[in-house]
């Protein structure tokens, strides 16, 4: 028998019903179909895409390879917005994340357990020399403004998890 476009759908159709009947969940367990969606991975924290960017540049790699090897996190939308307003003065989105790592480095170091006995500071800097301290002074007034009410390590605004934290104190 040859398939045709509407034996092939309507063959779809009873295998999900099949499955969600309950008649073959070998496939799929607790009645699970193959064509739900996972939801959406947590956006990185600063520290996370501090340290992707720290990481590849310690091994070897450089700031215009930066985009494609952060390009697999996933990246607040505050950042996006960041990195648009950013571009208008840097145009290597390697040099953008260069920046954005740099900035979350002053502001509160992240732990320094992934990198090999050196501080993310001392793999930034032979990269940053290479710019001129006035970009970089504009670039992190720029990440204070638009980021500067996150911590490093989740997308709650300071202000606000201080709040929560004094209010269950009480």
């Amino acid at each position: 028998m040859m398939m045709t476009t509407s034996n092939l759908a309507t063959a779809l159709v009873q295998s999900l019903k099949d499955k969600r009947s309950g008649d073959d969940d070998s496939d799929c367990p607790h009645g699970v179909s193959p064509f739900d969606f996972k939801p959406a991975a947590p956006p990185a924290s600063l520290t996370q895409l501090c340290q992707a960017v720290a990481e590849h540049l310690e091994y070897g790699g450089q700031v215009y390879g930066l985009a494609s090897h952060c390009q697999a996190l996933s990246v607040h939308p505050e950042v996006s917005q960041a990195f648009w307003r950013l571009r208008q003065l840097v145009k290597s989105p390697g040099v953008m994340w260069l920046l954005l790592a740099d900035w979350i480095n002053r502001r509160s170091p992240p732990p320094q357990n992934k990198l090999d006995e050196q501080t993310v500071s001392d793999v930034l800097q032979p990269h940053l020399q290479c710019l001129d301290p006035a970009l970089i002074d504009d670039a992190g007034r720029l990440f204070e403004r638009l980021l500067g009410a996150y911590g490093n390590d989740g997308w709650t605004a300071a202000r606000l998890q201080r709040l929560l934290r004094s209010i269950r104190s009480r």
